[in-house]
């Protein structure tokens, strides 16, 4: 344990909370007040006075307020009959607390005190409560205790017989009393067993038998066994009924006492004082309340109970009789539809609470103590004695010394932090608590950065710089900070205490904040308060200068703070969430280029205007399979306020709306999510099982785009043997693609219009493959890697990855996957698909034969510079066909380059079809013989005409023939 004093660095640690242990904080921080309440000297040190309206209605602010003290006083020895104070108000309004001191106050005074609390159920109370109360003041056992025990006994171990004697019972007093009963033996079954059941429940402490009927409205609705009645008659009455005879049955066969006549036996026994009967919480069965409130508002001169009743107005509705009201004193706690009490508000808040704290330090040594002797109630700190640990220590001062790890400012915040809902004192408490405790436990080595603050609104706005810094000293400002001249100050020890500034090291902060004087100093951000209150509790950090301001700053300043109350309660803070949310679409947007499916292409998702690309953690929606969780908790506070800032100005001022500063500065969370999102979406559209490929293919979606763009490249370029250096040489090429004319033209004359429409639509997108391939194969826009290519391409021929395309699975992939303005990816693997047939009726065909066997065999060793030599001497000759003459001169101007590459073809031609099983070469085969027989060389060679009226094909032998004999 560290305790360096302030200015010279380290962190401290209260010794107090090195000596308190676990199981005293929470029974110190208890919500049920009866724990305290056990510990008289811990409830006497933390209870402040209780002030409530006097009225039996209890709805109006307006009503008498009073003291606990006077409520009290209305409790005299000498009243005749019973005598009946009934507290109402919401759950955690202070009820149970003011039942303790009521309680106390009589004990003091030698009050027998029957003490009922919330776990006990109503057999509990007349089978034990009341015997083991009566025996422990007159030493003997209460008449009538046997049989309750019996009947509890019974229950437990027997609690079909007991439920069947039940149920028969009743219904013979029902029809006794004239009302028409029909039950069948199968319904009567259904009937005791539901009896069983509810029996069973009765017995066990706890939520259900604290407030037992056999027979709920819901339950008779649900189950029609439990209609017997056969006659007409509301729901309302037969429940009743029921109810009424059931409970009847049972305590006249066990001979048991209801709980008014146990009661009034024991309240005789007290001849010199009146015992007091608490109900810390007022839910009793149905069929003895109204015998209970009967025998409380009677007016009889022997009865000398004091009833002290606690409960939510529901729990106590039967109690509000014309006559109960006249004859009790009715208080509430809270006003009516709300939680505010009259003792705790924004004044009272930090004294509330001081207690609490207070006794941490109190217990070991008596370091905190205090003067109440005050008038107006406040606590006022008195020194620490002498040989105390705070009087040693000397760490804190006065301001805050018994509120440590808080200060007044943090209290106050976080009672004002609440809703209006929730300013109960338990509710107060508990979050005073939450926070403590993740301190005490390490969790937080800064309680102002608990998990326990992120449902209340941030208190104080600080700049975005201090957060960047340290999202442990933002938080320190905004709970700890006093505002004052738009400016928030800590004290410093608190910083060093908590290890979040080294004084040593001031170079570390951020400019922004200064140190001097023992404090450290921010501006406000955006939010100067008021000149009315411009001091440190208290002070509305909006104030008066929000008048003026344009909406979007508002509306900024307002949701700013909301983001702790976001992060816990989405569903409560949807506004805020919503601005969140439209931030991080469009930085995702931005980021992944539009729902980019692949970084640098068109290709995307297509996501709806509705949905989201993501669903948040702190919600509970179910992802769908183009959305990623997004964990709010794994981004700093400073960073999810700047997403939000963005997401308001992109909903009300779009043009104010900067992206590239937003994603400049939100730190690395949203590009991982961008990324996360990519991915998830290429393995569940591109590359899922159950898309593009047959069940028992091992291809992927790169695959899938090589053996597209070498099937184009060849219907593209049918001159070039597909090779890896050829696919990335047509890849570097920038010009369009198109399907080669000579190809075209066959294509359109021999295929049918189907298959051929399959190679115009898969020509029309190849510039969507190539984009593709240049992202999932390339080292650049101009360059391919020739590496992978050839592996691929070894390994995975493009015709046997096109064959391995299901129609079935092509309709499995989204809709929605397009490429931006173009076609959805699904309709390219359609065509993909259909090229793939259209080859298989290309590759009936087979090559050219004639024109490949021609070429081979009259242009292999041709010299067309001996060609022009000979047709040059035959141009002299009359006697040669005019027609000849022109055949041979439009031919011999053909370049000898032409005639090479014409035999090129052929060539590769032959060699591609030579028996090779591979369809992509007997693709190319045919591919190359059709271009080759469009080829200028061969079509001028083919119309050369040696003799009238005939075209010869064997030109290379006629023509040697003819030359020899033209020619010396």
């Amino acid at each position: 344990m560290s305790t360096s004093a302030p200015g010279t660095g380290g962190t401290y640690s209260c010794p107090h909370f090195d000596k308190i242990d676990e199981t005293t904080l929470r029974r110190l921080f208890s919500k049920v007040a009866a724990v305290r309440s056990e510990d008289r000297e811990l409830f006497d040190f933390t209870h402040r006075p209780i002030e409530v309206y006097r009225t039996p209605l209890g709805n109006s602010e307006d009503a008498e307020i009073v003291t606990e003290a006077e409520v009290y006083g209305e409790f005299s020895e000498n009243r005749i009959g019973n005598f009946v104070v009934i507290i109402e108000g919401e759950v955690g309004t202070g009820k149970s607390e003011l039942c303790a001191y009521l309680s106390h106050r009589l004990t003091d005074d030698g009050r027998p005190i029957l003490h009922v609390d919330k776990d006990d159920d109503l057999l509990s109370i007349l089978s034990d409560r009341i015997p083991k109360f009566y025996e422990e003041h007159f030493g003997e056992k209460l008449d009538g205790t046997t049989e309750f025990q019996q009947l509890r006994a019974d229950i437990q171990n027997n609690p079909q017989t007991v439920a069947n004697n039940a149920t028969s019972g009743a219904i013979l007093n029902l029809r006794k009393l004239g009302y028409d009963i029909d039950v069948v033996d199968e319904q009567e079954n259904a009937f005791r067993d539901f009896v069983r059941h509810k029996l069973q429940e009765l017995i066990q402490r706890g939520e259900y038998g604290k407030e037992v009927k056999f027979l709920s409205a819901g339950a008779y609705a649900q189950n029609d066994f439990l209609h017997v009645f056969d006659q007409p008659i509301e729901d309302s009455e037969a429940l009743s009924l029921l109810n009424e005879q059931l409970w009847r049955e049972i305590r006249n066969r066990y001979g048991t006492s209801s709980l008014d006549d146990m009661l009034e036996r024991v309240g005789e026994r007290f001849e010199d004082t009146r015992p007091a009967l608490v109900f810390e919480d007022f839910s009793i069965a149905a069929m003895e309340a109204q015998k209970l409130r009967n025998y409380m508002e009677r007016d009889k001169g022997t009865d000398n109970w004091d009833f002290i009743v606690a409960g939510t107005r529901d729990s106590t509705e039967i109690l509000h009789t014309r006559t109960a009201e006249d004859r009790f004193e009715f208080y509430q706690t809270n006003v009516m539809d709300s939680k505010r009490v009259i003792f705790l508000n924004k004044e009272s808040a930090v004294d509330f609470a001081r207690p609490y704290l207070g006794y941490i330090k109190s217990i070991a040594d008596d370091s905190v103590r205090y003067d109440r002797t005050s008038d107006d109630g406040q606590l006022n700190l008195l020194p620490a004695p002498e040989g105390s640990i705070c009087a040693e220590c000397g760490f804190c001062d006065e301001h805050f010394r018994d509120l440590f790890p808080f200060n007044a400012e943090f209290l106050h915040r976080i009672y004002t932090g609440l809703d209006d809902s929730q300013q109960s004192p338990r509710e107060y408490v508990e979050k005073i608590f939450d926070v403590l405790e993740e301190y005490y436990h390490g969790d937080v080595k800064v309680p102002s950065s608990a998990r326990g603050l992120s449902p209340l609104e941030d208190p104080l706005l600080i700049p975005d710089a201090i957060g960047e810094h340290s999202e442990d000293l933002a938080h320190l400002f905004m709970w700890y900070g006093k505002v004052s001249d738009g400016q928030i100050h800590v004290d410093r020890r608190f910083s060093v205490a908590f290890g979040v500034d080294d004084p040593a090291t001031e170079d570390e902060l951020p400019d922004i904040i200064s140190a001097e004087d023992g404090l450290l100093t921010v501006p406000t951000a955006g939010d100067e308060p008021g000149p009315e209150t411009r001091t440190g509790i208290g002070a509305d950090p909006r104030g008066d200068v929000r008048a003026g301001k344009p909406p979007v700053e508002l509306e900024i300043e307002q949701h700013l703070r909301k983001v702790g109350p976001w992060k816990e309660y989405p569903e409560k803070n949807f506004e805020t969430g919503n601005y969140l949310k439209r931030g991080m679409r469009d930085a995702l947007e931005r980021l992944t280029d539009n729902f980019a499916l692949i970084e640098g292409t068109r290709l995307r998702y297509n996501l709806s205007s509705q949905k989201e690309p993501f669903v948040l953690t702190n919600a509970t929606e179910t992802p769908e399979s183009f959305q990623v969780d997004i964990d709010p908790d794994e981004f700093r506070d400073s960073d999810l306020r700047k997403i939000l800032r963005f997401g308001i100005r992109r909903d009300m001022e779009p043009a104010t709306a900067d992206y590239d500063s937003m994603l400049k500065k939100y730190g690395t969370h949203l590009v991982g999510y961008a990324i996360r999102w990519r991915r998830q979406l290429q393995e569940t559209y591109l590359n899922a099982d159950n898309v593009f490929y047959k069940r028992n293919a091992r291809y992927d979606f790169a695959d899938f785009v090589l053996a597209s763009y070498a099937l184009i490249v060849a219907f593209d370029t049918p001159t070039q043997v597909l090779s890896a250096e050829i696919l990335n040489e047509r890849f570097a090429d920038d010009t369009d693609y198109k399907l080669d004319k000579a190809v075209d033209d066959w294509c359109e004359q021999n295929l049918d219009p189907d298959e051929y429409q399959s190679i115009v639509d898969m020509m029309g997108y190849a510039k969507y493959i190539e984009e593709l391939l240049g992202e999932l194969l390339g080292l650049g826009r101009e360059s391919l890697d020739l590496r992978r290519l050839r592996k691929r391409l070894t390994r995975k021929s493009p015709y046997e990855v096109l064959s391995m395309l299901g129609r079935g699975y092509i309709n499995n992939i989204d809709s929605r996957v397009q490429f931006t303005n173009g076609p959805k990816l699904k309709n390219v693997a359609d065509s993909a698909y259909d090229l793939r047939q259209a080859i298989d009726e290309i590759n009936d065909f087979g090559p050219d034969e004639d024109t490949l066997t021609t070429v081979l065999d009259e242009l292999q060793n041709l010299d067309m510079a001996h060609v022009r030599t000979v047709v040059e001497h035959l141009e002299v000759y009359e006697n040669v066909s005019s027609e000849a003459i022109e055949s041979l001169k439009r031919f011999k101007r053909i370049p000898q380059r032409d005639i090479d590459e014409a035999v090129r073809l052929a060539n590769h031609a032959n060699r591609l079809r030579g028996g090779d099983p591979n369809e992509r070469k007997q693709l190319q085969a045919i591919l190359m013989s059709v271009h080759l027989h469009k080829l200028d060389a061969f079509q001028r060679y083919d119309g050369v005409i040696l003799e009238p009226a005939d075209q010869v094909t064997g030109l290379g032998q006629k023509f040697r023939e003819v030359a020899e004999y033209y020619v010396e």
